[in-house]
């Protein structure tokens, strides 16, 4: 964490982004005027670049050099979306620690949710396309449904977890206290850390909330809902073998 701040910091949020120039001004921008305008607690943006190659750096900082509330955090190579929350959790202050993705295929404003549950004493927020409350504003396409059906059907039958009816979703707050102990365990670097993440917390007993939410699809995404079948087998045997 980092002991450099002199303010009381209620709400870490933090992005991770990998080669976005494309769309990454627009996000965050979004996510700063909702900070600064439109919620009430003292806050921190952490903008984690995950080994970008191209411009996103540079659109990054431009942005937020005017904030001092607001970070860039980057790092080569690429390492992987787990990688880089796990980076921006770890050096979050933060009361509650929000990550989301940088498309915002999930609204910002879906934070104000998310507090709400974490102030009634979720330790754990999970953002769920699949919750019959949910707003799905933008289909994905059919490859995507298909790929994320067999990936449900892969990690139910590896590691379990059967209970949460969407672990991928890019939107996730929690109780900094209650998820820095799990994130200092994890060992995933990709795009299965989520799950690592939900088994630890189900293991620590942690209280787990699911949120329905907006989704808006987002085809041109860096950030892949489909790692590779390799991948997949990979980190959800690793998740079982290093914690089950």
């Amino acid at each position: 964490m980092n002991p450099q701040l002199a303010f009381d910091v209620q709400l870490s949020v933090i992005v991770p982004a990998y080669n976005e120039e494309d769309r990454i001004e627009s996000g965050i921008r979004q996510i700063l005027e909702f900070l600064q305008s439109k919620q009430k607690h003292t806050w921190e943006l952490i903008v984690v670049d995950d080994g970008s190659e191209d411009n996103t750096c540079h659109i990054i900082d431009t942005i937020i050099s005017g904030d001092d509330r607001a970070r860039l955090i980057r790092y080569r190579p690429n390492r992987g979306k787990g990688f880089a929350v796990r980076t921006g959790v770890l050096d979050a202050v933060g009361e509650w620690v929000v990550f989301l993705d940088a498309d915002l295929s999930t609204p910002v404003d879906e934070i104000y949710n998310a507090i709400e549950l974490l102030e009634r004493g979720a330790d754990l927020v999970v953002g769920t396309r699949a919750h019959p409350d949910s707003c799905i504003e933008v289909e994905p396409s059919l490859f995507r449904r298909i790929a994320s059906y067999v990936f449900d059907l892969v990690r139910i039958q590896i590691v379990g977890l059967s209970e949460f009816s969407d672990t991928q979703c890019g939107f996730k707050a929690a109780r900094g206290q209650s998820v820095v102990p799990l994130y200092k365990r994890a060992i995933v670097e990709r795009f299965m850390f989520d799950v690592e993440i939900l088994f630890l917390a189900r293991q620590a007993g942690l209280n787990i909330e699911e949120l329905p939410i907006i989704w808006r699809d987002s085809p041109g995404s860096t950030v892949r809902l489909w790692p590779g079948v390799y991948e997949m087998f990979r980190d959800l045997l690793a998740i079982r073998k290093t914690h089950g």
